[in-house]
C-alpha cells in the first residue's frame, strides 16, 4: 500500500510540476521571477520522473543526481522570491544572494563528479534518506538550508507578497517547500523510519497552490489570457497523458516505463503549445505596430477620413474575399455612410436596427446584401458600425475570418474614438450644450477622478489627492479627509445605477456604466473578469469606462453647483 501511494504522489507530482514549467515557460516570458520558477519545477520534475523510474529499476542509482536538482530547484525558488524585492533590497542583499549561489554550486559540483555519497537501497526508497556525513553531504545540506532559510527572509523582507490575495498563495506554496525540508530534517533526529510519501506530499501541496494562484490570478505569466486558458489547459493535457496512459495500461506496457510516457507526452505537447505561444506573440507585435502607426495619424478633415476609411474597407473585404461592405459613423443622432462597396450609397443612414445589439451579429433577412454586422459602441451611444457582405468563394465565414472582422472593428473603433475626442478639445466652447452641467469638468478634472477611483482603497492616499482639495472636505485630518472622499465617491457610482435588482449575467447595456466602475474600483474586481461579466472586447472596455468616468465627474460637478458634495 505504501509502494502504490508512493509511486502514484511521484508520478502525479512529476506531471504536474513539468506541465507547469513548461507553461509558465510559455506565458511568462522574459519573466525573470517566471523563468527561475520555470526551473525550479522542472528540476523537481526531472527529480520525481527519476525516484519513479528508480522504484521500478534499482539497478540504475543515481542519488547524487537527485540531489543536486533538489538544490537547484530550491536555489532557484529562492532566486524566483528574490526579484519580488525592491531594487534596494536587491542591492542591499546581492552579497547574501552571490554566497548562497556559490555555495549551490559548489554543492551541485561536488554531488555531480563525486562518487555515491548519498545513496540508498531499493528498500529505503519508500523511507526519507538516511545520509552519510561526507563532504559531498554536508555541502548538499547546506546549500539546502541556507536557500530555504534565504526564501523565508525573502518572504518576510518583501511585505507586500503578504498584503494580495495573490501574494498570500505564493507565500504558502513556498512554506510547503521549506516544511517539506522540515520533514527530512525531522526524519533523521528521529530513530524510526518515516515515509517519504509524506515529504513529497508537502511539495506536491506546493506546486499544487502554485498553480491555483497562476488560474486565479495569473501569478508569473507575463502576456494577457483569459482566466480560463490555465484551467482549460490543464484539463486538456491531463485528459491526453491519461489516455496515453490508458492506451500504454490496456496494451500491457510494464508500470516502469509510466513515468517516461508520461513525461513524453507532456513534453511534446507543451512544446507545441509553446511553438504556437510565440506565434502569437510575433502577431500580436505587428498587429500593435499597426494600431500605433494608425493612432499617431493627425486630426483628419471629413473628406480625408472617408478616404482613409475607404482604403481600411478596401483592405477588409480583400482580406474576406467579400464584394460588399459598408462602414458608418455617427454625425449629429444618426449613423450615416462614409464608406462603401456595392453597398448602400454615401451619406445615407444605416438603418437602426443594425445597431441594436453589441457585437459580431448575422442579419437577418440580409437587406442590400449584407450578412454580418459589428456595431461600435461607446458607453451607451454606437459610434460606428461595419457590416459585410457574403464570401465569393466560400458559403459561410470560417471563425477566423469572423475574428479578423471584430479585430478590424475594435481598430476602427479605437480610431474614430480618437478622432471624436481631439474634435471636442479642439472645439470645446462650440460643443458646450448647457454650461452648468460641464461646468469644471475639463479633461484634468476627469483624470483626478479616474486617478481617485484607481485609489479608491486607499484613504491616505484620497486625502492628500487633488480631487480632496477640490471637494473642500472639512476634516480634522487627511485620514478622515481620505474617508470623505470615499463616501462621496462610492455615492457618485452608485449614481451610475439603474433601477432594481441586479440582474445575472450577461447583463444589459444599461448596467455596463454602473458595473465597470463599481466593480472594478469599489470591489477590487481584475479588469478581465469584469469584461468576462459583461462579454465585452477590450476596447468595449476601456471606452465604457472613460464615457463612465466622464458621468461620475459630471455628478460631482453638479452636486458641488448645487451645495450638496459635502453632505454624504
Amino acid at each position: 500500500m505504501l509502494a502504490s501511494i508512493t509511486h502514484t504522489v511521484n508520478l502525479l507530482a512529476m506531471a504536474v510540476s513539468l506541465w507547469m514549467a513548461l507553461y509558465l515557460f510559455g506565458r511568462g516570458f522574459p519573466n525573470r521571477a517566471t523563468l527561475r520558477a520555470s526551473l525550479a519545477l522542472m528540476a523537481i520534475a526531472v527529480f520525481f520522473l527519476d525516484t519513479y523510474n528508480r522504484f521500478h529499476n534499482p539497478y540504475k542509482d543515481t542519488p547524487n543526481l537527485r540531489a543536486a536538482l533538489l538544490v537547484i530547484a530550491f536555489v532557484c525558488w529562492y532566486s524566483a522570491t528574490f526579484t519580488l524585492l525592491t531594487d534596494e533590497q536587491q542591492k542591499k542583499f546581492r552579497r547574501m544572494k552571490l554566497t548562497l549561489y556559490w555555495l549551490a554550486a559548489s554543492a551541485v559540483a561536488l554531488l555531480v563528479t563525486a562518487g555515491v555519497g548519498v545513496a540508498r537501497s531499493p528498500q529505503e526508497m519508500l523511507y526519507t534518506a538516511r545520509l552519510e556525513w561526507d563532504l559531498p553531504t554536508v555541502l548538499y545540506g547546506a546549500a539546502q538550508l541556507s536557500s530555504s532559510a534565504g526564501v523565508l527572509f525573502n518572504l518576510f523582507v518583501q511585505r507586500r507578497i503578504r498584503q494580495t490575495e495573490e501574494g498570500r498563495l505564493f507565500f504558502t506554496a513556498s512554506w510547503f517547500l521549506v516544511f517539506a525540508l522540515g520533514y527530512g530534517i525531522f526524519a533523521l533526529a528521529v530513530p524510526a523510519r518515516t515515509p517519504r510519501v509524506i515529504e513529497d506530499g508537502f511539495v506536491f501541496c506546493g506546486i499544487a497552490l502554485l498553480g491555483l494562484s497562476v488560474a486565479r490570478y495569473q501569478s508569473l505569466v507575463e502576456r494577457r489570457t483569459i482566466w480560463q486558458d490555465f484551467a482549460i489547459t490543464f484539463t486538456g493535457i491531463s485528459f491526453i497523458t491519461a489516455l496515453y496512459l490508458f492506451i500504454a495500461i490496456a496494451v500491457g506496457v510494464h508500470a516502469q516505463y509510466w513515468g517516461n510516457i508520461a513525461a513524453l507526452v507532456i513534453s511534446t505537447h507543451a512544446l507545441y503549445d509553446i511553438g504556437r505561444e510565440a506565434v502569437e506573440r510575433w502577431r500580436m507585435r505587428q498587429e500593435k505596430r499597426l494600431r500605433v502607426r494608425r493612432n499617431q495619424a493627425q486630426m483628419l478633415e471629413d473628406e480625408a477620413l472617408r478616404l482613409r476609411l475607404d482604403k481600411e474597407l478596401t483592405l477588409l473585404l480583400q482580406a474576406l474575399n467579400a464584394s460588399q461592405g459598408l462602414i458608418a459613423i455617427r454625425e449629429e443622432e444618426r449613423l450615416t455612410v462614409a464608406a462603401t462597396r456595392n453597398s448602400l450609397p454615401l451619406g445615407r443612414s444605416a438603418p437602426e436596427y443594425l445597431s441594436a445589439k453589441e457585437g459580431l451579429t448575422r442579419i437577418k433577412g440580409e437587406p442590400d446584401g449584407l450578412a454580418y454586422v459589428v456595431p461600435i459602441f461607446e458607453g451607451m451611444q454606437p459610434i460606428a458600425l461595419i457590416a459585410v457582405g457574403h464570401s465569393n468563394a466560400k458559403l459561410e465565414y470560417s471563425s477566423g475570418e469572423l475574428e479578423l472582422l471584430e479585430e478590424f472593428s475594435e481598430q476602427v473603433g479605437t480610431f474614430i474614438s480618437i478622432i471624436n475626442a481631439r474634435k471636442v478639445s479642439m472645439h470645446f466652447a462650440a460643443a458646450r450644450v448647457t454650461k452648468s452641467l460641464t461646468a469644471g469638468v475639463e479633461a484634468d478634472f476627469s483624470k483626478s477622478v479616474e486617478d481617485a477611483l484607481r485609489h479608491f482603497a486607499d484613504v491616505l492616499y484620497l486625502g492628500r489627492s487633488s480631487l480632496a482639495e477640490w471637494a473642500e472636505i472639512q476634516s480634522k485630518s487627511h485620514v478622515e479627509c481620505g474617508k470623505r472622499l470615499q463616501h462621496i465617491l462610492r455615492a457618485a457610482v452608485q449614481a451610475l445605477r439603474p433601477e432594481g435588482e441586479r440582474p445575472p449575467e450577461p447583463l444589459p447595456r444599461e448596467w455596463y456604466n454602473f458595473v465597470v466602475l463599481y466593480d472594478a474600483y469599489i470591489q477590487g474586481v481584475p479588469n478581465r473578469e469584469v469584461m468576462a461579466r459583461l462579454y465585452v472586447s477590450e476596447g468595449t472596455f476601456h471606452r465604457t469606462r472613460r464615457h463612465a468616468v466622464h458621468g461620475v465627474a459630471r455628478w460631482l460637478a453638479e452636486q458641488k453647483r448645487v451645495g450638496r458634495l459635502n453632505s454624504f
